[in-house]
């Protein structure tokens, strides 16, 4: 993990040389590139520098069930300032529904932003989406300009720098054993109550048996 932090810093401190060296030769009509050797050329999309970067490890979620929220200890600093945002060596970063794929004692690397409306910081787990269809409905947004592929700096990855998995079953991932009983669970309640109707059957019938003999 060390090596990947200092890979990390290492790609950081590039991409902030290679954007002040752009910066001053730069022709007009273009930005600053995003990332190591990407320039986003005018008139293209780019998604917004987060606030900042840091590794961290997840210390609480705010509801074990359906959280929204995890608290973060931060471990290593690696662009930007938290500020006001760091008490005692944490902070809380909103996930919304996203927080599920999220663990307690994971580290992970974390890019962040403060949302316009509340002010809190946010992060996401999984990749933004494409817009359907993109350039190929005609009339959305054409042009001649061929833009890059930048990711989102405003990320949470595993502290090895691999995508966290947001699958549709990936929150059930160590559940094996309790989705085998919940699936055997009714199944041994409905075979116990068959047993409890056979013997309550063949009790009555015994007793119809005895009645017979008697009156016999």
């Amino acid at each position: 993990m060390l090596w990947a932090c200092l890979g990390l810093m290492a790609t950081i401190g590039t991409v902030l040389g290679a954007g002040r060296a752009f910066a001053e030769t730069a022709p007009p009509g273009t930005v600053a590139p995003m990332g190591p050797l990407i320039v986003v050329p005018a008139g293209c999309l780019a998604p917004a520098p987060a606030l900042a970067v840091f590794t961290g490890t997840i210390t609480a979620l705010d509801d074990p069930v359906h959280p929204t929220t995890a608290r973060l200890s931060i471990d290593r600093q690696l662009s930007g300032d938290l500020g006001a945002y760091l008490i005692a060596g944490e902070t809380d970063v909103r996930y919304g529904p996203e927080a599920r794929f999220l663990s307690v004692g994971g580290q992970y690397i974390v890019g962040v932003r403060a949302d316009e409306t509340t002010g809190r910081l946010v992060s996401a787990v999984r990749e933004p989406a494409a817009l359907f269809g993109g350039d190929a409905v005609i009339g959305l947004n054409d042009s001649d300009t061929a833009c890059p592929r930048v990711e989102d700096p405003v990320r949470t990855l595993f502290a090895d720098g691999t995508s966290v998995d947001s699958g549709l079953l990936s929150p059930l991932h160590g559940q094996g054993s309790a989705i085998v009983w919940s699936f055997l669970k009714p199944l041994l309640y409905a075979l116990a109550g068959l047993i409890v109707l056979v013997l309550i059957k063949q009790a009555l019938f015994a007793f119809a048996r005895s009645l017979r003999d008697i009156r016999g």
